[in-house]
């Protein structure tokens, strides 16, 4: 469930602030209305690089193809576990 904190209250509960958004966004709220959110960075930098992603036309073209490749069964797809294992193997 997301967490409102009204602005009055923001400051005083700083700190908090700054432990929730380990979990979740919290929304700063100026007279019952969102006036901010607050993000945990890693969540911040995900979000810019998935609509700087959105916003280029080359690779959305590629993400569409992937999706209908794998939506018609034609992908090898490879186990996680496979592949950390492969990994370890080129390491050693």
């Amino acid at each position: 469930m997301p967490t409102y904190v009204p602005i009055a209250q923001a400051r005083p509960r700083l700190t908090e602030i700054l432990e929730a958004i380990q979990r979740e966004p919290v929304t700063i709220t100026k007279d019952g209305q969102p006036a901010a959110i607050v993000l945990h960075p890693d969540d911040y930098e995900s979000l810019v690089a998935t609509l700087q992603v959105m916003h280029n036309p080359e690779l959305r073209s590629q993400i569409a193809a992937y999706d209908a490749a794998r939506a018609r069964g034609e992908l090898d797809l490879i186990p996680h576990e496979e592949v950390v294992r492969a990994l370890r193997r080129a390491d050693a």
